[in-house]
């Protein structure tokens, strides 16, 4: 398997700088390679005011796969935040209403070399609501990369890129809207219980949905089974925390 390559990045790679590919708005291009489960993706990432993914799928397993075709091709290129589940958004930013069953009619082929190609142009924006886009945040994003065949192989990969943009959204950042969460007292108390039961306990990806931060936090021990995960919502722009969630899951949907 052979990862990617970033064109105007490969030498600071190399010299072992550690950083991710960065744009502020400026023309880059980063060629993105990967193979899994019989298949080798190509991307072309074009970084500039918006960002296109050009990218191709290809049966390189000598056999011949096969997916459902009841949606579409199931190829799918998206571009989320590193740390919470907010995507940016397409320009055409529509989403395919697909009855979801299966109909051995709907199966395709996917012939030894044949390749499936895509491109996808995203704005650098992220929705705050059904009806309303704001500017997306600077820092880490990852594309992503997946391919769905019938049988249950699938094949999933990303790549990290930073963006910079010269405003920044009107709304709390992730890091903004986690203290926040962790200055509420009903909050902070449940943390202590957990520090009491000498639990270990991790953030999760937040969720922007709707005007609200969603900020997760779980906390496990490697004797039991079951974690402890607390839901905080809050308004994204004030910060007024509106309910708290508490549950319990199993350990294993958490890894």
């Amino acid at each position: 398997m052979y990862k990617w390559i970033g064109i105007l990045c490969l030498l600071a790679i190399a010299a072992g700088c550690g950083s991710y590919p960065t744009s502020s708005g400026g023309q880059e291009t980063l060629t993105y390679e990967d193979e899994q489960e019989g298949l080798a993706l190509t991307a072309h990432i074009k970084v500039a005011n918006d960002i296109t993914v050009d990218a191709s799928i290809t049966n390189i397993s000598g056999k011949t796969l096969v997916y459902n075709g009841r949606c579409g091709i199931p190829f799918g290129i998206f571009i989320k935040m590193a740390d919470a589940h907010s995507h940016l958004v397409t320009h055409d930013n529509k989403e395919m209403s697909c009855e979801d069953i299966f109909d051995p009619g709907d199966l395709r082929n996917l012939e030894p070399n044949e390749t499936i190609d895509k491109e996808v142009t995203f704005q650098r924006k992220i929705a705050l609501t059904n009806n309303r886009l704001i500017g997306a945040f600077s820092g880490l994003y990852e594309v992503s990369f997946t391919f769905q065949m019938h049988g249950g192989q699938r094949f999933q990969s990303s790549l990290p890129i930073e963006l910079n943009h010269n405003k920044e959204p009107d709304i709390m950042t992730v890091d903004e809207a986690k203290s926040a969460a962790q200055a509420n007292n009903e909050v902070a108390n449940w943390f202590l219980e957990q520090e009491k039961d000498e639990m270990t306990i991790k953030s999760e990806d937040a969720i922007l949905s709707d005007g609200v931060w969603a900020v997760m936090f779980h906390a496990y021990r490697e004797d039991r089974e079951l974690a402890a995960r607390i839901i905080i919502n809050m308004d994204a722009k004030s910060g007024t925390i509106k309910v708290i969630h508490y549950e319990e899951v199993d350990k294993k949907y958490l890894q």
